[in-house]
């Protein structure tokens, strides 16, 4: 446990051969094993706290945690929140009463996790928003991931770029609450507001969860009869199911689009099954928080990009999927 945080010093900073430099960004992702530092002094304690650890997304987010904690030494105690925003505060909470050297929170939340961050903020912790954003107010050294308003406009251009100018347009959202769904909406909405031909006549949740957005899709398949919606766009990727039902079911009048770029959505759109999607990759949003953790308490805060790092957001399509290989995910 380190007891004065600002007086750490961890370990010396890598050289720039030693590293490998993603995008733009001050953030790094070691090699291999040659390129983690020494260990020197006293292990950093970081609490990592993971709204629910079940979505499939996070597989290899929780890889890169746990690459990096491995890389610069870091004792790393990974929470799961469990989709609670109950669980998730009293986990940050125990992280506080432990006296954790830093934390990273990945709140379902934006705005309700804001109180007990407030509490470590209180407490002398630096804390880390990664993947899912922390709301206005509390004191964020960093958010890691995504930028999801970004995100939410690139969603827009490969619409428009599918469907033309003139479509009514179906969209399928995340979780309620997180800030990759109300972003990406945001975002979303920003890039269409000039193509007003556009129209989004039906939107409703699946909560990141592939039998909801199935459910979604047919519901709507079956209201809407060929010629009176054009697409369904799904902010993340479980809109593959419905994909796969529509393609069974005949229905190629309506194109599908998604987000972010597992195996499966790589496959969907070999397969025509989906006309493309955004990518945005889990493992160095996961290992990038860690690695900023042991930065800025290892007297490296130079290379802590803030307020944020954001990842570069790809569009695949058909044209270009051969060039990308999948973000997470493996054939079954």
């Amino acid at each position: 446990m380190i007891k004065d945080r600002k007086s750490f010093r961890g370990g010396a900073a890598l050289g720039l051969t030693a590293v490998l430099a993603l995008s733009f960004s001050g953030a790094v992702v070691a090699q291999d094993e040659t390129d983690c530092p020494e260990p020197m002094g006293e292990p950093i304690e970081v609490g990592a706290m993971l709204w629910n650890t079940g979505i499939q997304f996070y597989s290899n987010f929780i890889k890169g945690q746990e690459d990096a904690a491995a890389c610069y030494g870091v004792n790393l105690d990974l929470q799961n929140g469990n989709g609670d925003l109950a669980t998730e505060v009293a986990v940050i909470q125990q992280f506080i009463a432990q006296e954790k050297d830093a934390i990273i929170v990945t709140p379902s939340d934006v705005e309700g996790i804001v109180p007990v961050v407030l509490e470590a903020n209180k407490a002398g912790i630096p804390v880390f928003a990664a993947n899912n954003r922390i709301g206005e107010g509390a004191d964020v050294v960093s958010f890691i991931g995504a930028n999801d308003v970004e995100f939410g406009k690139r969603q827009g251009e490969m619409l428009v770029n599918a469907v033309g100018e003139e479509a009514k347009v179906g969209l399928v959202l995340g979780g309620l609450g997180t800030s990759a769904q109300i972003l990406r909406e945001e975002g979303m909405l920003e890039y269409l507001a000039d193509y007003p031909g556009v129209e989004i006549i039906e939107k409703q949740t699946a909560n990141w969860a592939d039998a909801e957005a199935l459910a979604v899709t047919q519901d709507w398949l079956s209201k809407y009869g060929e010629g009176e919606i054009d697409a369904i766009v799904g902010q993340g990727p479980e809109i593959v199911a419905g994909a796969q039902a529509a393609a069974q079911g005949g229905r190629s009048d309506v194109a599908f689009l998604a987000g972010d770029y597992p195996y499966s959505v790589k496959v969907a759109i070999e397969d025509g099954v989906l006309a493309g999607t955004v990518d945005q990759d889990p493992y160095p949003q996961g290992y990038g928080a860690v690695q900023y953790a042991y930065y800025w308490l290892s007297d490296q805060q130079d290379m802590v990009e803030q307020p944020n790092y954001f990842l570069p957001l790809p569009i695949v399509t058909a044209e270009n999927v051969d060039e990308y290989p999948a973000a997470w995910g493996t054939p079954e």
